[in-house]
């Protein structure tokens, strides 16, 4: 007998067993538990479905619940993850899709790892693409960073000091994003202050840090050149990366638009794609990267555009 069964803890060591043990293998069980159970309010008691077979696992589809503050407005999301079925039940997918016609009209739903197959169903029902582009920034010297700095700022590091200065939404954002190994800085000049959250990616042997969240973008642009700097020192990292949508606006100095191999999906009537971060969602909490292998690729664009990076400014 099919059944279509909410996903809730007791549920999580047969998920795991059945599938997400071999799903990433740069992920363990505490990694995933943590996506399937996580810590803040959740009003639909469950994060996600899961279809049963005679109680053997046959398909899934994660789901995280948030409410965030969007244009000082309330707004609910929910991110769809680990969407899944099993070769011989695909005949049975549309099961799956049942609970988010109902979901669409209070949530903003976004997936942002969907496959091929995925995304022409989707359609289907109603979801847009979403651009995942990315803008590469790309390494500069410390010296050029500070020059290129429009602002004199000071950066925190350490969540004791860093928590007690946000306001309530972005403590809301760094609590419930503690149980993930995710970065926080806090950035602070005479006048105001931009927290950012970001990822260290290392996939594909091509370690960069993705910036997901950004507090307040005027600071951010005065002093981005000091950000990339500091942050490819800190972690060792080839590169800065954020999405191309978040970009607008910004004079970002040696960086270059990456194409994108697919797109992201969103459903919403409330939300616009400039304010849709990957915050409360699998790319953040497992760190995974939105790029194909793109290491080839690199080598060759810093190739063509060796001359202008060592050229004299």
């Amino acid at each position: 007998m099919l059944e279509l069964r909410k996903i809730q803890s007791d549920l999580f060591p047969k998920l795991y067993d059945s599938f997400l043990i071999d799903d990433d293998p740069l992920s363990n069980e505490q990694d995933w538990r943590n996506v399937f159970d996580y810590p803040w309010p959740n009003e639909e008691g469950h994060c996600g479905y899961a279809m049963l077979r005679d109680d053997e696992l046959v398909g899934m589809m994660g789901m995280v619940f948030s409410d965030r503050s969007i244009q000082g407005q309330s707004r609910k999301f929910c991110n769809l993850h680990t969407w899944w079925v099993r070769e011989d039940q695909r005949g049975h997918s549309l099961m799956m899709l049942r609970p988010l016609k109902k979901l669409s009209e209070r949530y903003t739903i976004t997936h942002f790892t969907p496959c091929d197959r995925i995304r022409a169903v989707a359609r289907k029902l109603g979801f847009r693409d979403l651009s995942s582009q990315l803008r590469i920034l790309l390494p500069i010297g410390q010296s050029t960073a500070a020059r290129k700095s429009k602002s004199q700022v000071e950066f925190i590091w350490e969540p004791e000091q860093i928590r007690p200065a946000l306001c309530e939404a972005e403590r809301r954002i760094f609590d419930d994003h503690q149980p993930y190994s995710i970065g926080h800085l806090l950035i602070q000049d005479d006048q105001t202050q931009c927290y950012v959250v970001y990822t260290h990616v290392v996939r594909h042997r091509l370690p960069y840090c993705h910036i997901h969240y950004i507090g307040d973008r005027g600071l951010f642009a005065k002093c981005e050149p000091m950000i990339r700097a500091t942050l490819i020192a800190r972690h060792q990292v080839r590169f800065v990366a954020m999405e191309q949508r978040h970009c607008d606006g910004l004079q970002l100095h040696r960086s270059l638009k990456f194409w994108s191999p697919a797109s992201s999906l969103v459903k919403s009537d409330t939300v616009n794609d400039a304010d849709i971060d990957g915050l409360y969602s699998d790319v953040v909490f497992l760190k995974l990267t939105t790029l194909p292998d793109i290491t080839h690729h690199l080598r060759q664009r810093a190739a063509d555009l060796l001359p202008f990076l060592t050229r004299p400014d």
